[in-house]
């Protein structure tokens, strides 16, 4: 029973609660209505409070303009980095056709065109036969100032219509340096003896091609030194304080005496050659003795005042070197000529070649030409290797084109 009368009270409750609701009750009480059929509940997305969407006017769903997307713009390409202009490699001197030396020169040059040495030249020939004799002088190391003094000895080579006694007639001369490992007999046979270059001087000189000369073969080699190189380099010390001073006043040459003065004023009858080695000491008389020589034939060898074959490594700077030494002599193109050569198979070639291609461009300097007439550089190369034949095959055409 008890519990009958509980659930009663209960219902009674839930009753009365009821009624109230539908009677507009405004105590505050939020009530809940039941959506009618074909509405939909929603809720305040803010709130979370539920609202009738019949009080909602949609909003009419408009499909968006489609607009074209503009084109980007491009963005300028940035101007391209010139490309550096590269210096062309510098191209052989052309052949000067007109003199460019304004001084009168006393005598006409050969044209430098290569020619054959002819055989009868050296063999069975009935020119005139030269003679060759020992010539001993006194030096000593001039550059550690060494007081012991030491003899040596060259060869001389004397045309055949030289005399003693005539004291009139003077005579170019032409000092010639061998290559290494061998001596002054390299280049003229030996005291009473002859040579093919003896017998070719014999030749030319007979035939008129050349004036009556004196040659004169020398050494580097020493007692005081081993140092080839060195001795190269060196030489112009003993050719100058020992070498010349005798030997120009023993022979008729044209220097009236071994003063400075008067070797400056006889330089244009005084050459320097050499073979190989013997060409990188002309390559050092040219920097050094300017003021005595005027003619230099260095054969197969390049100058090493930049070190050994600088002549290929740094051909431009050995160029530019020679240049300098020309300049601090006081001289100019006008004051000395250069014939140097080799043979197409040389050794000596690739080191020799690039350095001549190289003065060719300093043309304050050196003017490469076909006639020493127009310009006092020229390179003869001829078919041979680092021999005796290509020597000869040089001198043959080089002495012609020696002192005026």
């Amino acid at each position: 029973m008890k519990h009958k009368a509980f659930f009663l009270l209960i219902a009674a409750v839930l009753m009365l609660s009821g009624c109230s609701g539908k009677s507009g009750d405004s105590s505050g009480t939020i009530t809940q209505n039941t959506p009618a059929p074909g509405e939909t509940e929603s809720s305040d997305t803010l709130t979370g409070i539920p609202v009738d969407t019949n009080d909602i006017t949609p909003v009419e769903k408009q499909t968006p303009e489609l607009t074209a997307t503009p084109k980007p713009t491009a963005t300028p390409r940035p101007t391209s980095t010139p490309v550096p202009t590269v210096s062309p490699v510098p191209t052989a001197t052309p052949v000067l056709t007109e003199p460019l030396l304004t001084f009168d020169r006393e005598r006409t040059y050969p044209d430098n065109t290569t020619q054959k040495l002819t055989q009868n030249y050296l063999y069975d020939n009935p020119a005139p036969l030269g003679s060759v004799s020992n010539f001993i002088y006194e030096t000593r190391n001039h550059r550690n100032n060494n007081g012991k003094v030491y003899q040596k000895s060259a060869l001389v080579y004397l045309p055949a219509c030289y005399d003693e006694t005539d004291t009139e007639t003077r005579y170019n001369v032409l000092y010639l340096m061998h290559g290494g490992g061998d001596s002054p007999k390299w280049f003229l046979g030996g005291e009473g003896l002859k040579s093919k270059f003896t017998r070719m001087l014999d030749s030319m000189i007979d035939a008129g091609e050349i004036e009556p000369m004196i040659v004169c073969a020398v050494s580097y080699y020493t007692e005081y030194s081993n140092d080839a190189t060195q001795n190269c380099i060196d030489f112009h010390y003993e050719l100058m304080n020992d070498l010349i001073p005798v030997f120009e006043t023993t022979y008729h040459t044209y220097a009236e005496d071994v003063t400075p003065e008067e070797l400056a004023a006889s330089r244009t009858h005084r050459a320097f050659g050499g073979f190989s080695m013997g060409a990188v000491t002309t390559w050092s008389v040219f920097e050094n003795c300017l003021d005595e020589f005027a003619y230099f034939m260095p054969m197969s060898g390049d100058c090493w005042a930049l070190g050994m074959t600088a002549g290929n490594s740094k051909a431009m700077q050995t160029a530019e070197h020679l240049a300098s030494k020309v300049a601090q002599a006081g001289k100019n193109a006008e004051d000395f000529f250069i014939y140097c050569g080799c043979g197409t198979s040389d050794s000596a070639n690739p080191n020799l070649t690039p350095q001549i291609n190289a003065m060719k461009t300093l043309t304050d300097t050196f003017l490469y030409c076909e006639n020493f007439a127009n310009g006092n550089l020229y390179q003869c190369v001829v078919p041979g290797g680092h021999d005796i034949n290509t020597v000869n095959q040089v001198l043959y055409n080089g002495v012609p084109k020696l002192f005026h």
